[in-house]
């Protein structure tokens, strides 16, 4: 008994191998939360290979989804070790379309089995198929976010008598094909800094809110680095879910500004982030990431010779902790999450560094409604890339994108010299809910010169109205959180429809009393409408600096009504909306209507019109921004249009008759005639 339970402490913790093959595994996951089902696998050539280890004597299932995590339509895999003979045995199946419990035996069995035991308590088998089987059954794995499938029970099964898979079932995204994060084993050479919120009131009527805590940062006479990040969560007690949306630690660089300032807002609790009223100017300078997390993420730990520079002489002193509040079930919860940092004093050998890059959050980004699919780009243009990179660039070495619960498909771009290299990071079936870092098989080098577009494609059929940039998760982003090396002086490189082409795009030319330059401002600066419009609503504010006691029930009266703080609807995204105040006066037959109402009385539904607006959006200007951290740089904005290259080919799939069906569903031609683009598809049947 002693020698099994040897036997499945290598298993499990060594990850010693029982087949012949001798490569690494890709990672390790922890299926279930009781730590009864573990996967592992790892790719080898064009293969893929896992590894079950079930505290179970009976059967085991697997499987993969890109739909709902559920078995109808899923590639599944039934697996067991004879009780009678010790013979393992693996079963290539998939879920039947009507909802039906029991697995479906594919036509064509693609799976070998390398080996299968089991003793007393617990059932390993490995086994392997190929990325790409060409079975119409079978899920091909890519890098794209999938849904793997998990389940087991206490007996074999009889296949002909299975009625279901039981109560021990679940699923958990994952992205197959990238390495695991690794967290370093136990060093006394890394120490933890823990730096959370402190007592943050979520209200049961904010949906959504953005807080921010300035934190001081441990006395370090040394440079440090920083290895990695985990996040702390507050659990609602009821649900055991966080409803923090995603969080983000910025260092800050705060020259010319009174440091006695700084000490007194590390004290207090913080305030609403990005808020004319509540925020102070100074946090401004707060820019740049070292620390991201999003929903579903584990964290982040670097690749053994990276790290974030922390501490010393020229270390920052102060980090900015960013917290999006997603609260749509209208829970009231009192909130202390936060990071908590790795750092060592052992340097490695590189000084890494995070930024961010994609389409500046602003209601110039739109997305009708009722669309299947619909694209917005954000471009990393050469300005920044040539001003602000080393001669032989940087390596980026992990990545994630974000947006929100429309989005469907994000992709990060590299191009150079006209021509589209391989994509930094990709995901066709991008999951709002699993937003882990990727770490990258192979460092992506990008040189000065270079673009990254961060490209993202949204679904909004069951949208009303259009949808725009923005904090909640009821509008959208399209950004890329990018980790690097060296480390250089950008926190972020972004671009967006420049303000007058937006407008003119749908035949907008001016606005009752502001003229464009004002309304460019509006957007650029994050400006307040009423600050551009004669107003006494609130005359005794002191923009960006502290609240007295004589003006705080004014602020929290005028936070109650502002969209961060409350039950923010579709509806209600639309009335709160800057695009809802300013009334068209050019031209004459749009005159006397918001713009806002302008656009919800566009024909959405007619294809061909708004074909030719994503169009205009995707191929025409574009303004692009650097953000840098170190004030004595500067790069100008600058109003540039979509590169022009050579888009990358995909290799032809393997599979024999893939072509020709691609072939025969149809053939598109498109045509361009008086600015509309007309598609034309010739479907062609073969009998």
């Amino acid at each position: 008994m002693q020698l099994t339970a040897w036997l499945i402490v290598l298993w499990i913790i060594s990850g010693v191998e029982s087949s012949s093959h001798d490569h690494r595994w890709l990672r390790t996951e922890v299926m279930d939360g009781n730590g009864l089902y573990i996967l592992d696998w790892k790719i080898v050539e064009k293969e893929i290979v896992f590894r079950v280890t079930v505290n179970t004597r009976g059967f085991i299932g697997l499987g993969y989804s890109l739909k709902n995590g559920q078995m109808n339509d899923a590639d599944l895999i039934l697996a067991w070790v004879d009780d009678r003979t010790g013979k393992p045995t693996v079963l290539d199946c998939h879920g039947s379309p009507t909802n039906s419990p029991a697995p479906i035996q594919d036509d064509t069995q693609n799976y070998i089995i390398d080996s299968g035991y089991q003793n007393a308590t617990h059932t390993q088998i490995q086994f392997r198929r190929g990325l790409e089987t060409c079975d119409p059954h079978d899920i091909t794995i890519s890098a794209d976010t999938i849904k793997v499938l998990w389940s087991y029970g206490d007996k074999d099964p009889i296949f002909d008598e299975m009625k279901g898979h039981g109560v021990n079932r679940g699923f958990k995204p994952l992205h197959l094909m990238a390495p695991m994060s690794r967290k370093p084993l136990h060093n006394r050479d890394v120490r933890q800094w823990d730096l959370t919120v402190k007592n943050v009131t979520i209200e049961s009527n904010m949906d959504t809110l953005y807080w921010c805590k300035i934190l001081r940062a441990p006395i370090l006479q040394d440079k440090h680095h920083i290895i990695g990040y985990e996040a702390l969560l507050t659990k609602e007690k009821s649900t055991k879910k966080s409803i923090v949306h995603h969080m983000t630690l910025f260092e800050c660089s705060y020259p010319g500004s009174d440091p006695l300032s700084w000490d007194v807002w590390a004290k207090s609790n913080g305030a609403v982030c990005n808020s004319n009223l509540l925020t102070p100017r100074d946090w401004d300078a707060c820019v740049t990431p070292v620390a991201v997390w999003a929903v579903g993420s584990t964290g982040q730990f670097l690749p053994h010779h990276v790290g974030i520079p922390m501490g010393g002489q020229i270390g920052a002193k102060y980090y900015m902790l960013e917290i999006h509040y997603d609260n749509p079930s209208g829970k009231r919860i009192i909130d202390h999450s936060g990071f908590r940092i790795h750092y060592t004093r052992r340097l490695r050998e590189y000084d890494g560094g995070m930024m961010i890059s994609g389409v500046s959050v602003s209601d110039t980004q739109m997305i009708p409604p009722q669309q299947k699919l619909y694209r917005s780009v954000g471009i990393c243009g050469t300005s920044c890339t040539k001003s602000l990179f080393p001669d032989d660039g940087i390596k980026i070495v992990s990545a994630t994108l974000h947006s929100h619960v429309a989005g469907r498909k994000m992709k990060l771009r590299h191009v150079r010299d006209g021509i589209e290299l391989d994509r930094i990071v990709e995901d066709d079936n991008y999951d709002f809910n699993y937003q882990q870092f990727r770490q990258l098989s192979n460092e992506t080098v990008v040189l000065p010169g270079d673009y990254m577009i961060t490209d993202c494609a949204y679904e909004t059929m069951n949208r009303k109205h259009p949808t725009f940039g923005g904090y909640s998760t009821k509008q959208e982003m399209c950004l890329s959180f990018l980790t690097y090396y060296p480390k250089i002086d950008l926190a972020g490189c972004y671009s967006m429809t420049p303000v007058k082409e937006f407008f003119e795009t749908f035949g907008v030319y001016e606005f009752y009393s502001m003229n464009m330059t004002d309304v460019e401002n509006l957007f650029l600066y994050n400006g307040n409408i009423l600050d551009l419009m004669p107003t006494t609503i609130f005359p005794n504010f002191p923009l960006g600096g502290h609240i007295d006691d004589e003006n705080n029930k004014k602020a929290i009266e005028a936070l109650q009504n502002a969209k961060e703080y409350s039950i923010v609807t579709e509806d209600i995204l639309q009335q709160e909306s800057v695009l809802n105040k300013l009334v068209i006066s050019d031209p004459v037959e749009f005159h006397d209507r918001t713009f806002l109402a302008h656009l919800n009385q566009l024909p959405w539904s007619e294809p061909l019109f708004t074909r030719r607006v994503e169009q205009t959006m995707l191929m025409g200007k574009h303004m692009t921004f650097c953000r840098v951290s170190n004030e004595s740089l500067s790069v100008p904005s600058e109003i540039i249009r979509f590169p022009n290259f050579s888009n990358l080919v995909r290799p032809a799939s393997h599979c024999p008759y893939q072509h020709l069906m691609e072939t025969m569903s149809a053939s598109c031609y498109r045509y361009q005639f008086n600015g509309y683009f007309i598609i034309l598809t010739l479907v062609v049947i073969y009998r």
